[in-house]
Formats: C-alpha cells, structure tokens, sequence
C-alpha cells in the first residue's frame, strides 16, 4: 500500500506546476531519482528560466547532504569526467539553462537519508542577483529519466565509483 501510494503521489504531482521564483529567475521541472541500496549520493535536476537580465548561479546548498555542489561533466582523454562548476553557470538573459543527465547538475554528496520515491526536497540554489532561490525536487522512480523523459543520459546509473571525480572525496562514495 505504501508503495502504491508512492507512485500515486509522484504521479500527481508531475500534473502540479512545480516552479521556484525569484525577481526574473524560474526554476521548473525539478526532480532527482530515488536512492537504491546504499548509494550515499544523487543528483538534480532542472530548467532555470531568465525573465530579465543575464545572471549566475554562483552556490547551492541543502541539509539533504555533507556537501551540495554544481558539477557538469566533461569529456577528456575519451573518459567521462564529472566536475565541480567553478565560478558558476551563466543564465543568459531572457534564455535558460538545463541541468540534465550528462550535463550540469546538482551533487548531493554523503546524503543524510535516502531519497525517497514519492517524496519532496529542498535545495536553494544562490544566484549573482537575484539572490537565494529554493527549489522543489521531486523525488521520481530510481529508472525514471525525469519528467517527459527529459535527459540524454542515465546519469542514476553511471558508476561513480569509476567516474574520475577530481578533487572530491572518494570515501564518502558508496558504488
């Protein structure tokens, strides 16, 4: 009953505009998968929308998480590489920018919990202007690959344990 009643509210509440504003900043469509086993790290995702005059996320923070960080990921040497965003992600004014597998995104590192189906999280992300914005995240299926499919890549299943992180702290990584 308990997992019917997880997959009914996930469902109804894709239909419930999900969207953060600050000033001319929109965030909409916010969403990371359900942790499986012991894997003490996840992802989010997103769409920010600019009304107005370019800005730039500059942090994120969360309570879900020793440490919430902007990353992206890039190709070198033929390896996928996932990287903490340095000095921040440009929103383009009266643009967007997607965070989405494969792309930038949002690391939750060393979850406290973990993330639920069915269940709701917070995260604010701090932009340059527009100052601090919280954000919504639905907490989808472990296999989902977001709201509508959104995404190119099944960034819930790519072994970070072999992923080269950089700098960040491998013992906190459970894969």
């Amino acid at each position: 009953m308990k997992k019917l009643f997880a997959v009914f509210a996930t469902i109804a509440s894709l239909f419930v505009a999900t969207s953060a504003f600050a000033a001319d900043i929109e965030v909409k469509d916010a969403w990371t998968k359900a942790s499986i086993g012991q894997v003490r790290n996840g992802a989010a995702f997103f769409k920010v929308e600019n009304h107005g005059d370019a800005d730039r996320i500059v942090g994120v923070r969360s309570d879900l998480a020793d440490k919430t960080e902007l990353h992206t990921h890039i190709m070198k040497d033929n390896v996928m590489k996932m990287r903490e965003v340095e000095g921040g992600v440009e929103v383009p004014m009266h643009g967007n920018v997607m965070f989405k597998p494969g792309s930038y995104h949002v690391m939750l590192i060393g979850l406290k919990k973990p993330l639920e189906e069915g269940e709701m999280v917070n995260v604010t992300l701090e932009f340059e202007k527009a100052g601090d914005v919280p954000v919504m995240i639905h907490v989808l299926d472990p296999k989902s690959k977001g709201p509508a499919g959104m995404g190119d890549m099944d960034h819930g299943n790519m072994d970070h344990g072999k992923m080269d992180h950089g700098d960040m702290d491998h013992s906190k990584m459970a894969n």
